[in-house]
């Protein structure tokens, strides 16, 4: 108790060395450091860590699927490759899309990059290649041998992939939030990585997909099929893996808790876990659930259950991410404090999108527009230094001070 009480006196004294005006509180001072300290904002990330046992179980099922990579594609490429080109163009332009949205809505308290890549070779290769993979297929041989052909017809890959594919990315989010515990410290970080685990995975797959289309043709027209199967993809991809990803590793995150920033909650965590299953198998029962012999109805099918799954996905990146808004308001509050920030600018940074929304309809002019969008992303550089230098006033904080104010005196 006195080590801690120590550290938040001395921040509290150097924090308010150079302030504007030293409006900042005792009371501000103390919930900004317990902010940065759960929230993990600006933690350092570094992956090799051959004293960590996650870190080598990693590894080797990175290992594991890559080598299983080299075996599958090789021969498909080679003779499909070139029919296919166009589509697997499209996968890459669709992967940095994806890869950009995911990280314009980690703006609270982004993640680093590094982390980023780490999960989506996760994805990609450990989850994909070196687990389901193998998995799926020997399940739906076991359903077929007990049920009948035509009940694994229907019901095969929704009663294997929600639990063999969820379950090996899910593994992923749990290695990481172990190789890297300072960063993955909240329910919405969950959300984040468990994102880009499913987007690594969505992609492989799609290519998988892709290369299995072309061949089953039996050589005719390959790129025609090969391409019209990554469009379907792509539209449904949002809500696809990377929406059951992102839930999964919210609920993995709240099932085992990281404190102090997010405290264990079973009840939250299996039911988002469950949640995510169920949407998988929801999904991959389309054709069982509501069959129809009419393609226009089968679209309909196909578009109401991505409307609500996305809807799903919306609801719970509300629910986790109210907390990391939470720990943004208390870093930057002195700030606001001291007058480095209106109040009206601290509720954008740290609002939801219609308060940003609101926030940048009440400006005048278009300079003024610009001005307060360059201020708030300056400020968010500021909130990355006070979290790096602990609440303390070093050069680099005071420099990332003096960028937000010099933007508020620019043109005015």
């Amino acid at each position: 108790m006195s080590t801690t009480q120590g550290r938040h006196s001395t921040a509290t004294d150097d924090s308010t060395d150079g302030a504007v005006d030293n409006g900042r509180t005792a009371e501000q001072v103390r919930a900004q450091l317990d902010a940065i300290e759960a929230s993990g904002r600006a933690a350092r990330f570094h992956f090799a860590q051959p004293r960590n046992l996650c870190w080598w179980v990693f590894v080797v099922f990175v290992g594991y699927g890559v080598l299983g990579a080299f075996t599958e594609f090789p021969t498909p490429l080679k003779v499909y490759g070139a029919a296919i080109g166009a589509s697997i163009t499209l996968l890459a332009i669709y992967g940095i899309v994806l890869w950009w949205f995911t990280r314009h809505i980690d703006r609270y308290s982004p993640v680093p990059g590094k982390l980023i890549l780490t999960a989506l070779v996760w994805g990609g290769f450990a989850a994909t290649m070196g687990i389901a993979i193998w998995a799926n297929t020997p399940l739906g041989s076991i359903y077929a041998k007990l049920f009948g052909q035509q009940f694994a017809a229907d019901w095969s890959a929704a009663l294997a992939a929600p639990f063999t594919e969820e379950i090996s990315k899910g593994l992923g989010v749990v290695l990481l939030m172990y190789i890297a515990p300072k960063v993955i410290r909240t329910a919405f970080d969950g959300f984040v990585v468990g994102a880009f685990v499913g987007l690594g995975f969505q992609i492989v797959e799609d290519l998988l997909y892709a290369l299995n289309v072309a061949a089953s043709g039996f050589g005719v027209d390959p790129g025609q099929h090969a391409f019209l199967n990554a469009v379907v993809r792509m539209v449904t991809g949002l809500s696809g893996h990377i929406a059951y990803s992102a839930i999964f590793g919210a609920g993995v995150v709240y099932l085992l808790g990281r404190r102090p920033g997010e405290p264990r909650n079973l009840a939250r965590g299996l039911g988002l876990i469950v949640l995510a299953m169920l949407m998988h198998g929801v999904w991959d029962s389309m054709s069982a659930l509501f069959p129809s012999s009419s393609f226009p109805v089968s679209m309909a099918h196909i578009a109401i259950a991505v409307v609500v799954f996305l809807a799903i996905v919306i609801w719970v990146f509300h629910l986790v991410v109210s907390k990391e808004r939470g720990y943004l308001r208390d870093i930057l509050a002195p700030e606001a404090a001291d007058g480095v920030l209106t109040e009206d600018e601290l509720t954008a940074i740290t609002g939801d999108r219609k308060q940003r929304r609101r926030f940048r309809t009440a400006q005048k002019g278009r300079a003024a527009k610009h001005r307060e969008k360059w201020i708030i992303a300056a400020a968010s550089d500021l909130a990355d230094h006070i979290a790096r230098d602990r609440g303390a006033n070093t050069p680099a904080v005071q420099f990332a001070r003096s960028e937000v104010l010099r933007l508020r005196n620019r043109n005015t």
